[in-house]
């Protein structure tokens, strides 16, 4: 049997030695993490552009999209009559929500990814397309007079925290930080092509 004196030395240590490994394992799990940020936020992207441009298709009749079982009960045009199938196809949650979880990604998750500006901005281009066309096909909804009136109740409340999430991109993409980024690759721009004068002037 081991005396006492040995437990009361190799306990200290042994809890010192997972002490250091579970903080280095958290460290590298949140570093996986941080690598998939930016990946991530590009496949939300690329997910919602995918609903906004079938929808657009649908919306205008472009490249073979129809929207099958259109009844209308009073005459209208139509346009109209598929603005009011695919008015409620723009501003759901599936749309708005993925663009903004992009930019709270690559820009308030951890710190400023490399690519952040991008992001954000295709995220503002992404919401402020989904935005209009959805303004446009409501109007063309209304104009159908094939939809109830509690039916623009709903989907204006949507249409307005649509609204409210491309003024959030915008305050992340005209904040002082992402400014001063885009300053800075365009010093380091102009740098290198005043660098690349005098070898021109030699050359020649």
């Amino acid at each position: 049997m081991l005396p006492s004196h040995i437990f009361r030395e190799t306990g200290p240590k042994m809890s010192n030695q997972l002490g250091e490994i579970v903080p280095s394992e958290t460290s590298q799990a949140w570093g996986s993490v941080h690598r998939v940020r930016q990946p991530v936020a590009w496949a939300l992207l690329v997910f919602t552009a995918i609903i906004v441009l079938v929808s657009a298709c649908q919306l205008f009749n472009l490249a073979g999209a129809t929207i099958p079982g259109i009844i209308s009960p009073a005459p209208a045009s139509a346009f109209a009559l598929r603005a009011s199938a695919v008015a409620g196809q723009f501003f759901p949650a599936i749309v708005t929500a993925p663009p903004v979880l992009a930019v709270v990604l690559v820009a308030f998750s951890g710190g400023l990814t490399e690519h952040v500006r991008q992001v954000v901005q295709t995220a503002a281009v992404v919401q402020a397309a989904a935005l209009v066309l959805g303004v446009i096909s409501l109007g063309g909804a209304a104009a159908s007079h094939n939809l109830p009136g509690t039916w623009f109740l709903l989907e204006v409340p949507e249409a307005a925290i649509a609204a409210a999430a491309l003024v959030f991109t915008s305050a992340v993409l005209w904040s002082r930080e992402l400014r001063s980024l885009a300053l800075r690759f365009q010093d380091l721009g102009d740098d290198e092509d005043f660098d690349g004068d005098p070898a021109d002037g030699e050359h020649d």
